[in-house]
């Protein structure tokens, strides 16, 4: 059965009505749970540590979620909204305009991928935000998906700041462009990986072959080479290059 307002237990709550597998009701809790994560991190600033505490109300498939104590109603407020507002912008198929990170599509669109029919009918799956429901469908993520085809290859450069390096079955790391919201995904060999250190939470250059979805954004680059670039701090001021130029 379908939930009213009056029984949903936070401002922040996933309703299933229909009966999963444990697999993929695990899956859809741990969707929503990191679609939240996200959102969070990208709000607040570095200083706020945005915790959650998980409701769940007896008898029903609704896991809501509500802020620690700790947290301000700003921030709160700012992650309500860009719940709904990114998923909005997404189902109208304005993925770029939805200024999700990356990691937080990924989520979204596994929890939209969830809410596929199945034999007999589809899936019936929303977010509840301020008591307001927010429908899943699969065609958020179909959006999603066709956002991140790989339209065209080309080599070419990047530069930002080198903040992640992961090895999950390859050797990764992300460099957050300030042209783009989010980070952008580097794959690149062992012999690469002292660069990679030896710039961690640098500015660097990243040269390499380039996968670009079909808006014109890189998606993720096979890297050749991994170059440190000078901070702020340390290129010129005006007053330095002033004697460039003519009086």
């Amino acid at each position: 059965m379908t939930a009213t307002p009056d029984i949903i237990p936070t401002d922040l709550t996933l309703e299933i009505v229909d009966d999963l597998s444990p697999e993929k009701f695990l899956a859809a809790v741990r969707a929503f749970f990191g679609y939240v994560k996200e959102i969070s991190e990208m709000t607040s600033n570095v200083d706020t540590d945005v915790s959650w505490k998980v409701h769940v109300k007896e008898g029903s498939a609704l896991i809501g979620i509500a802020p620690g104590a700790s947290v301000p109603i700003s921030v709160v407020e700012a992650v309500y909204a860009k719940v709904t507002a990114g998923i909005e912008h997404v189902r109208s198929g304005d993925v770029e305009g939805s200024h999700l990170p990356e990691p937080a599509l990924k989520h979204l669109r596994a929890l939209s991928d969830l809410s596929e029919p199945g034999k007999d009918k589809p899936i019936d799956m929303r977010l509840w935000v301020k008591k307001k429901p927010v429908a899943m469908n699969p065609e958020i993520g179909r959006v999603i998906a066709e956002e991140w085809r790989s339209d065209y290859s080309d080599f070419g450069t990047v530069e930002g700041k080198l903040d992640t390096i992961q090895d999950r079955g390859s050797l990764q790391i992300f460099v957050r462009d300030p042209l783009y919201a989010g980070s952008i995904r580097c794959y690149f060999d062992e012999k690469l990986l002292p660069y990679a250190f030896e710039n961690f939470r640098k500015r660097v250059e990243i040269s390499g072959t380039i996968h670009y979805r079909k808006s014109g954004k890189p998606m993720s680059i096979v890297v050749s080479q991994i170059e440190g670039l000078p901070d702020d701090s340390e290129l010129p001021s005006a007053d330095d290059v002033r004697g460039l130029f003519g009086e």
